[in-house]
Formats: structure tokens, C-alpha cells, sequence
């Protein structure tokens, strides 16, 4: 009897601390705040709409830092915010932070508007590439504010622009705010006072911030959205093709070079591309790869240097605010360089001129030409064939009998066997 009074005595405590309190006010619900920097393009633009849509919260605020929109129907964004029954905010920052082309729509729709000190908005390009059921001009009012790129002063702040530094100060500004939605008049209650303990009073966050970024997957393919992303992904991917070939590994250059490849093409998918340029650059490094079949880094080498850095430069043919960095293509052309001159040269030597080849003990060894020698081709020597070359005038063909006569890199110098004999 007793262990039953005692079991209902636990129920009936539990069900009463469920109970919320008579008269009791619900909290202010949560603040989030979207984080998708770079380009737009479609998978970036689900996610916002996404959010807007099915987040239960008080106010969302969009993190702006976007020089565009590469790709992708931002009707569908524009549509979520303006049927959303939650507000929704933007604040272009940190300082740095842009928000350029078609991303000043955004900017129109959104009931509160904001950004940090040294951020930039404007350059507005998005006339006939976005479709929300009118014209740019009946879709989007104040469109022609944005024409020009402005930087972001603490002097610009007031009701119709917060200027604050941090995504924190910048919520916590907006405490006590009435806007306008779907539902009605809605306040805002994200900020309270205190008093420290020296007598003075600080603001704080009174409400829980939520702070929600795309899945990995999006992240992990959005590196190629990026125009300087997409251009080293490219050249990092054919430089490493490269060398798997000549260093014939165990397959771990083969899936990097693949991984980098992939991303490159996601990039091609999403970014306005200029195909002239992404030729340019790829024949760039196929110089280089005809150079050091030759052993030698020469003029091939300095063209290809060339090309890479035109092709680089004018990698992304969209607005000019979506393209690739000047210093980000100058170090990608170094870093082929380098790697032509010495990764690819000193790893490939020393895969082929350990003990287990017997490199040094090639000399004087004789076998058969696999191929025609025109000066070079491949011969067979004790099973294991070699990439060799001749004087044109030997006329090695195939299946002629060929001794070594000097090693040069992972190349033999042969000549017909009668020849070295005399």
C-alpha cells in the first residue's frame, strides 16, 4: 500500500511540474541567424528558404556576405520572405562583408535592414535574371538605391538602417521593434538591461540565438562556388593527374586529383565561366607537362605560366564582383611552378632510382625496342619497360635490340646494340 501511495504521489508531481503556472507568459521565442557566405547559388538559396519557411523563432536574420548570385532562381527566396509569418531581418557583416549584385533584393524584402561599419553593399545587376511574377521594377522597389557600391558608416545608423558591429549588437538593437507581417504587428523582445556591480547598466541578449549553416555536403561543395576555389581545384586537380601518371603511386594522388576535380566541375555548374579562360589555363598546364616529359622547365614552361595566369584573371565571366583575386591566381601559377620544378621532379626521381629498379646498374644493359624510337619511345629491359630516347638518325624500330648508354632522370639513352658495340 505504501509503495502505491508513494508511485502516485511521484505521477502526480510530475504531472503538475508540466503545468505551466496560472497566468504565466510564455517567453520571447529564439533568434536565428543564417550563416552562407559567397555566392549564391541554388542548394545556398533552398537552405535560406528552408529556414524562413520552417523555423519556429521570433525573428530570422540573414548573415549577409555575398558579392552575388551565381546561379539559381532567388524568386523563390524573395517569395519565402515576403509570405513568412516570422520577421526577417539582414545585416551585411562582419566589417569586410559585402552584398553586391542581385543580393540587394534581399535587401528591398526584408523588414529590417542592417550591417557593420566597413561592410559594402550596392552594384546591383539583377534586371532579367530574376523571375517573382513581375518586373525588377514592380518586384523590387528600391532597386535603384543600389546601383552604386556604398560602404557602410557608424553615421548611417537609424530606424531604417541599424548600423551595430556584431550580429549580437545588432539583435540586441532591435529590441522593442514593431514589424509588420503576414499575421500582424509583431514586437520584438531580444534585449534586456542589467545592472553590474559597479552601479552601471549593460545591455545583454535576453532571448536564445540559433546560430544554423547548410548541411556539410552543401559546405563541402559550395568550396567550388567560390571562383578562386574553382580555379585552384582545377589546376591542383590536372597538376596531381600529372604526377600520377609519371609517379604511377598507389592511388592516393588519383582520388585527390578526382576529389579537386569534382569540385572544379561543381564550380563550372554554379559560376557564370568563361570557357576561353578555363581553356587557357588547362593548356597551360599541359605545357608544363610537355616540358618536364623533357626534362627541362624552358620557354613551354613560361607560356604555360603565362596562360595560366590569363586564363586565371579571367576565370569567371559573371558580374565583376563575382571573379577570382589577382594574388589568389598568382599564387596558384607559383605553387604549378614549384611544383613542376621540384615536387614532380624529386619524387618521381626517387621513385624510380631506388635499389628495387637498380637505376645505376642500367648502363650498358641491353634489350629490344618496344616501340619505334622517333627520338623516343619505350624499350623492354629485363621484362620492365623504360621510356627512352635516341639520335634520330639511329632509326631504332620496333623490336630492334637496343643498349643503354647513359640514364638521364627516369629516361635511358639508347642506341642500336651493333652502334654501341663499336
Amino acid at each position: 500500500m505504501l509503495r502505491r501511495l508513494s508511485l502516485l504521489f511521484l505521477l502526480l508531481s510530475a504531472a503538475f511540474a508540466a503545468v505551466p503556472a496560472v497566468g504565466q507568459e510564455p517567453g520571447p521565442g529564439p533568434v536565428v541567424v543564417t550563416d552562407v557566405r559567397g555566392p549564391l547559388d541554388q542548394r545556398a538559396i533552398d537552405f535560406l528558404v528552408d529556414v524562413i519557411r520552417n523555423e519556429d523563432a521570433q525573428l530570422i536574420v540573414l548573415k549577409i556576405d555575398n558579392p552575388g548570385v551565381a546561379s539559381g532562381d532567388l524568386g523563390v527566396l524573395v517569395t519565402a520572405i515576403q509570405t513568412s509569418a516570422t520577421p526577417v531581418a539582414a545585416w551585411i557583416g562582419p566589417e569586410g562583408a559585402v552584398a553586391f549584385g542581385e543580393v540587394t533584393v534581399i535587401l528591398d524584402e526584408v523588414a529590417i535592414v542592417g550591417g557593420a561599419p566597413g561592410a559594402s553593399y550596392g552594384l546591383s545587376a539583377f534586371e532579367g535574371h530574376t523571375d517573382c511574377g513581375g518586373t525588377p521594377e514592380e518586384c523590387f522597389t528600391f532597386s535603384g538605391l543600389y546601383d552604386r557600391e556604398v560602404t557602410i558608416v557608424p553615421e548611417q545608423n537609424s530606424d531604417e538602417f541599424v548600423v551595430q558591429p556584431t550580429i549580437g549588437q545588432f539583435i540586441a538593437a532591435l529590441d522593442g521593434r514593431d514589424v509588420q507581417t503576414l499575421l500582424g504587428n509583431v514586437g520584438l523582445e531580444t534585449a534586456e538591461e542589467i545592472t553590474l556591480e559597479d552601479g552601471t547598466t549593460a545591455t545583454v541578449s535576453s532571448v536564445d540565438v540559433r546560430f544554423l549553416k547548410p548541411t556539410l555536403l552543401t559546405r563541402f561543395l559550395r568550396l567550388g562556388t567560390q571562383p578562386d576555389g574553382a580555379f585552384f581545384f582545377l589546376m591542383a586537380g590536372l597538376a596531381v593527374v600529372a604526377f600520377e601518371f609519371y609517379a604511377a603511386g598507389a592511388g592516393i594522388a588519383a582520388a585527390v586529383a578526382a576529389l579537386s576535380l569534382f569540385l572544379a566541375g561543381y564550380g563550372f555548374a554554379t559560376l557564370p565561366m568563361n570557357w576561353w579562360a578555363v581553356i587557357a589555363a588547362v593548356l597551360g598546364i599541359g605545357l608544363y607537362t610537355w616540358d618536364f616529359q623533357r626534362h627541362e622547365l624552358g620557354v613551354r614552361s613560361i607560356v604555360g605560366t603565362v596562360l595560366i595566369l590569363w586564363g586565371g584573371i579571367a576565370f569567371v565571366g559573371g558580374p565583376p564582383q563575382i571573379g577570382t583575386s589577382l594574388w589568389s591566381v598568382v599564387l596558384t601559377a607559383i605553387g604549378i611552378a614549384l611544383f613542376y620544378l621540384f615536387a614532380m621532379t624529386t619524387i618521381v626521381r626517387s621513385r624510380f632510382g631506388t635499389p628495387t629498379i637498380g637505376r645505376e646498374h642500367l648502363v650498358g644493359a641491353t634489350g629490344v625496342a618496344d616501340s619505334a624510337l622517333d627520338p623516343d619511345g619505350v624499350v623492354v629491359i629485363d621484362g620492365a619497360k623504360w621510356r627512352a630516347r635516341s639520335h634520330r638518325a639511329a632509326g631504332i624500330a620496333a623490336g630492334a635490340e637496343i643498349e643503354v648508354l647513359a640514364v638521364e632522370g627516369i629516361t635511358l639513352q639508347v642506341a642500336p646494340h651493333e652502334v654501341a658495340k663499336t
